[in-house]
């Protein structure tokens, strides 16, 4: 029995996982996408996660692993080389740093879409008072990262080499770019050369969204000040 990865190939926390798979070179993985279009959540996600969220990786012994971070540091165990945590203590350190200030990114990117975007009006409570709080945070997380990243030396995030930070930082903004048309913040140099580099690489390539939530989604309100 291979391990199986359940996934929406375009989702945020997805692919995490994806671009991981690419820049580690994994290929015995099966991939399942469910099509969100179908209807949310698929109804195998009854026996697969009580969260009804993706990804979800199904080891070959049957454990269900339902957190894209558990995820990539289960796959870093099972597949050390190459190493994209770190190889000593310090450097992984490093990466775990960059990782919870992306997590926080993203999660508070998450809020401004769910509370500002037309894509879910009627289906939740809009706040324009809960959005504009999330998206002030999304953007001093990113001026965060920026400030961390040119901290270290090298092309990446943590430095010289491609860690899971990387990886995780992609997806962050290339969903936000592409499914809701939110760039970078334009006092974030570090972060947008890296961006653009990054995005030449096999592994950030771009993805296609559905048309019928792309035509609802992209364009978020901008209810963080300019100059927040």
């Amino acid at each position: 029995m291979s391990m199986t990865l359940y996934e929406l190939a375009w989702g945020l926390y997805p692919r995490r996982i994806g671009i991981y798979l690419v820049e580690k070179n994994i290929t015995g993985i099966k991939r399942i996408a469910f099509d969100a279009m179908a209807g949310w959540p698929a109804p195998e996600m009854a026996h697969l996660s009580p969260m009804g969220t993706v990804p979800i990786l199904q080891t070959e012994d049957g454990t269900l692993i339902r957190s894209s971070i558990a995820i990539l540091e289960y796959l870093e165990e099972r597949f050390p080389s190459p190493d994209l945590l770190g190889s000593t203590p310090e450097q992984r350190a490093r990466t775990r740093e960059l990782v919870s200030v992306l997590d926080e990114a993203a999660t508070q990117f998450g809020v401004w879409c769910h509370k500002a975007s037309p894509l879910f009006t009627g289906r939740e409570l809009q706040s324009r008072e809960a959005a504009t709080f999330a998206a002030d945070a999304y953007i001093g997380r990113l001026r965060m990262l920026d400030k961390l990243a040119d901290e270290t030396d090298g092309p990446f995030l943590a430095g010289e080499h491609v860690t899971i930070a990387d990886c995780i930082a992609m997806a962050t903004l290339q969903f936000a770019e592409g499914h809701y048309g939110v760039t970078l913040p334009s006092d974030c140099p570090r972060l947008a050369d890296w961006y653009s580099m990054f995005a030449k690489r096999p592994s950030g390539a771009p993805v296609a969204y559905p048309a019928p939530l792309l035509a609802l989604a992209f364009g978020l309100p901008e209810v963080c000040p300019p100059s927040a």
